[in-house]
């Protein structure tokens, strides 16, 4: 069973943050500048990597913002594009890896099947999982001896995956699994809780949290956002190519807040304290 204590925990964690980026959800381009209230606690770890598909490319915007909202001394490297799975990533991981320190490394792939170093497996297959195990395990292998805890973000249902797929979480499961067998190199982060219905089930619209734009429907009475795309995969509740979305996208941000929520929760080393920090 999926724990659903994650959702209470984000929408906590996201009316807290909305006080400090509210004014900035509606143009995800702006730009942020907290008020100055003196040091704080270190919430983040201060160099994060995020490499994934379109679902966090499309979160990217609010991501940034989330992360800079209590602490602008982190430094965010984002490497997601659309359509993209783990292994089109592990040649600039290793790359990566050799010149630049994290301290969390965030992987966020929902399944995708499509480029060539996929090798035209077909979805859903033993071969599929086996092919995105060998490829998490390797991310993992890169990232883990240069210090940095490994985050497994887990993507929401999609529409037809809900219609047609009864087992369609079994690579969140997966992510979850091998995240158990060494939890103190690698968590899994269930990100796609945030914007699924009652018992996981695929969602069109969620209420509206408190401090957010509110731009979608009434449903049963209630204030809501357009949490998912048309296509039922992405979050933009506009039509527009899927890497991008020009409007305020409550599904990207809600997804955001769960990665970053996943970023505070995790075990790894102690916060830096106010006193020192390098102001």
């Amino acid at each position: 069973m999926r724990a659903r204590s994650l959702v209470l925990a984000t929408m906590v964690f996201v009316v807290v943050v909305l006080a400090a980026c509210s004014n900035q959800l509606t143009t995800p381009g702006a730009g942020h500048s907290p008020s100055a209230v003196g040091p704080i606690p270190r919430l983040y770890p201060a160099r994060v990597a995020v490499y994934g598909d379109s679902l966090s490319q499309q979160a990217q915007p609010y991501f940034k913002r989330l992360m800079a909202a209590e602490d602008t001394s982190n430094t965010t490297y984002y490497s997601s594009h659309g359509g993209t799975a783990l292994c089109d990533w592990l040649g600039r991981m290793r790359t990566m890896a050799k010149t630049t320190h994290f301290e969390a490394v965030m992987l966020e792939f929902s399944g995708n099947a499509l480029t060539r170093c996929m090798a035209k497996v077909r979805y859903y297959t033993p071969a599929y999982y086996a092919k995105y195990r060998a490829d998490t395990m390797a991310a993992i292998g890169i990232w883990v001896p240069t210090g940095a805890h490994v985050f497994l973000v887990g993507a929401p249902v999609t529409r037809k995956q809900q219609e047609s797929v009864p087992d369609w979480d079994a690579l969140n499961r997966q992510y979850a699994q091998i995240a158990a067998a060494d939890p103190l190199h690698v968590t899994f982060v269930d990100a796609g809780l945030a914007v699924e219905g009652p018992g996981g089930t695929y969602t069109r619209t969620l209420p509206c949290y408190i401090g957010e734009p509110c731009t979608g429907p009434v449903v049963d009475g209630v204030r809501s956002n357009i949490v998912r795309s048309a296509d039922g995969v992405h979050f933009c509740p506009v039509a527009e190519v899927r890497e991008s979305c020009r409007a305020y996208a409550a599904g990207a941000f809600r997804f955001a807040a769960a990665m970053v929520h996943g970023l505070v929760t995790a075990p790894g080393p102690a916060p830096a304290s106010p006193q020192g920090s390098a102001g």
